[in-house]
């Protein structure tokens, strides 16, 4: 084991001197949050790799991304739960999907989608109640298909109004033959060995991964939206993924006509994919937080210092980093259009009756916004 230790060490190291060599780190706090993000990466990694169990009692739990341990441009206005299971065995997962906007089910076999359902497409009753069975073979009615040896279902639950949505409430279970039980391995420090390694191996590849991933699009700029499945993004949900970079006298204005569908909203991250703490800073805006001009198009602006406009994105004093326009069953996913101006040219540049905020409006809303998160993940 001493030697799966050093191995973990190595791969740390690596992922520090990533860190440290990243074009992205381009003043003090880029370079401090790469460090911080490699203890979040560390945290998730270690719930991920000790609480993995080939047997698992069944639970629909938090995964254990929250407001704090955040990675790969989590959504900030979700909750994500989720369930491990045995591959070749047969489930039912059933509850109430509560009043979220959007609540969605996906089974994985790794971070490879097997199947998506949209939970307002299936089968329920009046009061919100359904069922779905969970399997490798065809069932009828509700049913997602798993493959894999330890496949996975996870739920997204998406909230507009974050003071009155409630996430749903479920419950799983095996239904049918019991398949019969894998033994645990009898070697115990084999089994820690394998902890080990993986713990590193996921630091290491989710650092480079997202890292490089978020270089791909043109700086202040967006990619075409596409299907993300492959990558463990919901089937219905179109991202349009897009960089920042601006300077501490810049601003960013994105502008869409707003899709119409089920949920679409803006958000931004830091350098390394964590997604802007949107309890302490409005980082974030949906579609029912966000206004409208007059015009029917949504102007959003993403600076360093408060502008007084409504539609403010707070880059919390970094540099760069993702921002993402996510569209969940939509009858568009529209690319921003997006211009850069002086800080001083922000009110010349949008709309003579854009909505504004006062200092005093803005504190109660960053208030309102810390609150409901609180209350979110439950502390």
């Amino acid at each position: 084991m001493a030697k799966d230790w050093t191995v973990l060490l190595s791969q740390l190291g690596a992922a520090a001197h990533l860190v440290t060599g990243s074009p992205f780190a381009r003043n003090r706090l880029d370079l401090a949050s790469g460090f911080r993000h490699l203890l979040v990466l560390a945290a998730i990694g270690i719930d991920e790799v000790l609480r993995f169990d080939p047997d698992p009692i069944l639970a629909v739990s938090r995964a254990p991304t929250d407001d704090v341990l955040t990675w790969g441009m989590d959504c900030p206005d979700a909750i994500y739960t989720r369930a491990t299971l045995w591959g070749g065995e047969s489930y039912r997962l059933f509850g109430n999907r509560g009043t979220a906007r959007y609540v969605g089910l996906q089974t994985m076999n790794g971070i490879q989608a097997t199947a998506n359902a949209v939970v307002d497409e299936l089968e329920m009753d009046q009061a919100g109640n359904f069922e779905v069975i969970i399997s490798a073979d065809e069932r009828e009615g509700n049913w997602l298909r798993i493959d894999g040896d330890y496949p996975t279902v996870v739920v997204r639950h998406f909230f507009y109004d974050w003071n009155s949505e409630v996430p749903s409430s479920l419950r799983i279970e095996r239904i049918g033959r019991r398949a019969e039980r894998k033994s645990r391995p009898s070697d115990a420090d084999g089994l820690v060995s394998r902890q080990v390694r993986a713990l590193g191996e996921f630091v290491y590849t989710n650092l480079r991964f997202f890292h490089d991933w978020g270089s791909a699009p043109p700086a202040n700029g967006f990619l075409e939206p596409g299907d993300l499945s492959a990558v463990g993004a919901a089937a219905e949900n179109r991202p349009v993924i897009g960089r920042w970079e601006l300077g501490p006298d810049e601003a960013l204005i994105l502008e869409i006509k707003p899709p119409n569908g089920v949920y679409w909203s803006y958000s931004l991250g830091n350098p390394w994919w964590e997604t802007i703490h949107y309890g302490r800073h409005q980082s974030s805006l949906n579609g029912h937080q966000v206004a409208v001009d007059s015009d029917g198009l949504v102007r959003v602006v993403v600076c360093a210092r408060d502008p007084g406009v409504a539609n403010w994105l707070d880059t919390a004093g970094y540099s760069n980093g993702a921002m993402i326009l996510r569209c969940v069953r939509t009858d568009t996913a529209p690319t921003p259009i997006t211009r850069v101006v002086k800080f001083d040219e922000i009110a010349a540049a949008l709309p003579a009756d854009t909505k504004t905020v006062t200092p005093d409006e803005r504190t109660a809303i960053v208030a309102a916004r810390r609150r409901a998160v609180h209350q979110r993940f439950a502390r």
